[in-house]
């Protein structure tokens, strides 16, 4: 592992604190954590066909070392053998995240849903529900289970099904309180998590599209009619969607592929 030495404008702790506090103090780029999308992006990128990914441990060593890098305002590059390490120091994030990805109150609420609702109804009052997150929440839970997705698309070689990712991934979104019934409690939102995996694109717009390449250099510039054609594809899933959320939502979007697309001005008049 080694360690850029950009680091942020305003330099914070990354880890353990709320995400409005990210977002507050500059941590965040189009609704999303920077130190989260720096290690999505490469575990997105090399390690979707590792064995065992999220499943096995990474050395508490090197994850730490990790974890302090991005406390200290950096963006460390990492190399394959960080998979493991990185893999766990994700789920760290999540884990220390106050009051958890999803609030214990959302979190009843939709385990409520699940367990009550007749089938027919259940993913629109799910969608109802997740669309009360504070926005922060909301567009990391999207960008995290459509990245999970990925990931249980090569289960073949990582061996990680919706069923185990629920697994994993359960208690680092759902935070359940200790109490005498914790264990079975977290079952329940273990297969919770299942069915939000299962049912993504029923549950949650895709935002944060996987773009071909996270190398600017790499990425082909788009003129401004191309940007507006490669728009189309990014429809938001989410069948039934709260109408002010579904309007930030599309201007999120676009201001997120004008980026990616690195459209200018310039493009019209030559």
């Amino acid at each position: 592992m080694a360690v850029l030495s950009v680091c942020l404008e305003t330099p914070s702790v990354v880890f353990g604190v709320p995400l409005s506090h990210l977002r507050r103090h500059g941590q965040m780029r189009q609704g999303l954590p920077l130190a989260l999308t720096h290690m999505v992006q490469f575990l997105d990128q090399h390690g979707l066909s590792i064995s065992g990914l999220f499943r096995i441990s990474g050395k508490v060593k090197q994850y730490q070392e990790l974890k302090k890098s991005f406390n200290d305002g950096a963006f460390p590059e990492f190399d394959m053998e960080d998979i493991h390490p990185l893999a766990s120091l994700l789920k760290l994030f999540l884990r220390e995240l106050p009051g958890g990805l999803i609030p214990e109150s959302h979190g009843k609420q939709l385990l409520n849903v699940f367990r009550d609702s007749k089938e027919e109804e259940r993913n629109q009052s799910m969608r109802m529900i997740l669309n009360t997150l504070p926005e922060e929440h909301f567009n990391v839970l999207s960008y995290l289970l459509f990245f999970l997705s990925r990931v249980a698309a090569e289960s073949q070689q990582n061996l990680m099904t919706p069923a185990n990712l629920s697994i994993v991934f359960g208690p680092t979104i759902f935070h359940v309180p200790l109490s005498p019934t914790m264990l079975e409690e977290q079952e329940h939102y273990n297969t919770l998590t299942l069915h939000l995996l299962d049912n993504i694109t029923h549950l949650l717009p895709n935002m944060y599209p996987q773009t071909s390449s996270s190398n600017p250099a790499d990425e082909e510039v788009l003129t401004n009619e191309e940007c507006v054609q490669h728009l189309a594809p990014t429809e938001l899933k989410s069948k039934s969607p709260i109408t002010g959320r579904l309007a930030q939502l599309k201007k999120r979007l676009r201001g997120f592929w004008r980026t990616i697309c690195s459209c200018t001005n310039s493009s019209d008049t030559d």
